[in-house]
């Protein structure tokens, strides 16, 4: 990953500075590398030195310093933001937090107000991709009020699209709708391809969440042609994933494994590790519906490799909550119970009411599997009554199901 992101980073730098500026940059961080190499020996004997990564902290300070001695405070701030949104990219979410809190400082010693509004949206939907929920709505609402000062109002919808993503992480469907529509109307009244696109992927992940998975599906369709009239690569990547959830959800494994397949080929030419981490998780899943365990436990370890290292905790618990499961199905119940329990604890310190549930009903399963019944109709209930907070109605029928036959057993 790193020689891929340098070079997106310096692409990104001759954006703004002219190619003198540039060149003489990339040649003093190699030669303050080659100085600090002999002055602590490293360098004897070795041969010729690839040098330090563009994108290491060393360099990074250097290149910020550099640019902002040589632009202007506006492009400076861009270059900062921009070098957030590429860690984003890439799935290293502290690297971009980091970067994104760089800006807002900048920002507020400059008193770039829109800069810092940027800064402050950008870091907020960082912060709710790790489900740290209070610090990511304080970002998005000092955001949207900068905004709505400056009367910036594709910001404000923006911003409102990722207060809808936050609320649809967390479980709370009705209140992302909302918010997702509002956004949409915004978009589409400007005539924003990318940002259209992407609020009717948004809807159509929620629509998925309440089971309604045709209405999902037609707006992934919709969502495909504007992605690809912008050529996004990044976001066709994410759509092929949540296709393949859809599909899932309707039991066409088939289909749904071509999608996962379609994402994992984006993720690695994008080189974004979440989406190689959730296109594995989603392959995983349809292996351990098609009862082939091992290899599903293959694909889960992989998943959480790559979900480790971008901090995606929300995803993490996905992942646990089917390791779970495969251990529960190959006969390993104490296994299967500490995945399921360690998934359940996630979602509940991330006040993530769905998928709570959803573990909640696999715990129950558990617990029918083991012959305790009384226990699995208790689970059972708790799991019924978090789906109809967050009306998921196909999941509580689905719950009630289980929960009669269970009854007539004890």
């Amino acid at each position: 990953m790193p020689e891929s992101l340098d070079k997106e980073i310096l692409k990104l730098v001759k954006n703004y500075c002219t190619p003198g500026v540039v060149s003489d940059l990339v040649r003093d961080l190699k030669r303050t590398e080659l100085v600090e190499q002999q002055m602590t020996h490293r360098g004897k004997s070795r041969g010729k030195q690839r040098g330090r990564d563009l994108s290491s902290a060393t360099s990074l300070d250097l290149l910020i310093t550099r640019c902002q001695a040589t632009l202007s405070n506006e492009e400076s701030l861009h270059v900062v933001l921009g070098i957030g949104d590429l860690f984003k990219r890439h799935g290293d979410l502290a690297r971009a937090e980091e970067m994104f809190s760089t800006a807002v400082g900048q920002g507020r010693r400059l008193a770039q107000k829109g800069a810092v509004a940027e800064a402050y949206m950008k870091r907020g939907e960082v912060h709710g991709r790790q489900g740290h929920w209070k610090e990511s709505m304080s970002d998005l609402s000092l955001s949207k009020q900068l905004f709505q000062e400056l009367q910036a109002h594709e910001a404000v919808g923006r911003v409102e699209n990722i207060l809808g993503t936050n609320y649809a992480e967390q479980g709370k469907l009705q209140q992302a709708r909302q918010f997702f529509e509002r956004a949409l109307s915004v978009f589409e009244r400007t005539d924003q391809t990318l940002m259209t696109g992407t609020v009717l992927m948004n809807l159509g992940i929620v629509s998925n969440m309440m089971g309604e998975h045709d209405v999902a599906l037609a707006h992934y369709k919709r969502a495909q042609s504007h992605f690809e009239a912008v050529g996004d690569l990044h976001r066709l990547g994410e759509l092929h994933h949540n296709t393949g959830m859809s599909y899932l959800s309707k039991g066409r494994l088939t289909d749904a494994r071509r999608e996962f397949d379609e994402g994992l080929e984006l993720g690695a030419a994008t080189g974004n590790v979440n989406l190689l981490g959730l296109a594995r998780l989603g392959k995983a899943t349809v292996y351990f519906r098609q009862s082939d365990a091992a290899m599903a436990l293959k694909l889960v370890t992989q998943a959480i490799d790559a979900l480790t290292v971008c901090n995606d905790r929300l995803s993490m618990a996905d992942a646990y909550k089917l390791k779970g499961m495969i251990h529960r199905d190959m006969g390993t119940p104490d296994l299967a119970e500490s995945y399921l329990q360690t998934s359940l604890r996630i979602n509940l310190e991330l006040n993530n009411r769905l998928n709570a549930a959803e573990t909640y009903f696999e715990l129950g399963l558990l617990a029918k599997v083991r012959g305790q019944t009384a226990e699995a109709v208790q689970i059972l209930e708790r799991a019924a009554g978090l789906f109809k907070r967050v009306g998921a109605g196909a999941d509580v029928r689905r719950i009630e199901e289980e929960l009669a036959t269970l009854r007539k057993a004890q």
